[in-house]
């Protein structure tokens, strides 16, 4: 089975990971509130707890982005060097920010513009673009992908998100 580490915001830490992904072992390192800040202050303990996985995900910046931070992305991209030398052989996924109703689509474009920048700065670095699978497959009244605060994730939205990250872990951990 692989292991997969996942970093991040509430969102990931508030997915159910095992039932969404029961092909891989998920180390969800998720926590709730926190601002990419946060996360780089605490990459190096968490990467140090954990031996060599077959894949990390990062998802961060969300909480930045609502709280008109403008350099996330300055931390996020240094953190993905520290990744590589600690991990050098595992992919690195950057999954994109969500499509939240909350922040214009321009603003949203721009930040996940930069993001998946950031991969091309890195070998085996991917880029997840969740933008398409949400407007594809969750409509805002009947199938919404985010919950009433219009931030965080509903059911819907953590099996669309599961679903791309499946695939993508497929592509490149075969």
């Amino acid at each position: 089975m692989k292991t997969v580490l996942m970093l991040g915001d509430s969102l990931v830490e508030w997915g159910d990971w095992q039932s969404l992904l029961p092909e891989y072992k998920i180390i969800n390192r998720g926590m709730a509130g926190e601002c990419t800040e946060g996360l780089a202050g605490r990459i190096i303990d968490e990467i140090n707890s954990v031996a060599e996985p077959d894949a990390v995900l990062l998802q961060s910046g969300t909480n930045n982005l609502l709280m008109g931070s403008p350099h996330f992305l300055a931390i996020l991209s240094s953190m993905v060097p520290t990744i590589r030398t600690f991990y050098p052989h595992c992919p690195i996924i950057i999954s994109s920010l969500m499509p939240m109703t909350i922040v214009p689509a321009h603003k949203l474009d721009e930040v996940n513009k930069q993001l998946q920048d950031i991969t091309t700065q890195t070998e085996n670095c991917f880029y997840l673009d969740m933008v398409p699978p949400f407007n594809e497959k969750c409509l805002p009244i009947t199938q919404s992908g985010f919950l009433n605060d219009k931030v965080h994730l509903s059911t819907r939205g953590y099996l669309i998100w599961a679903e791309e990250i499946k695939a993508c872990l497929q592509n490149i951990c075969s």
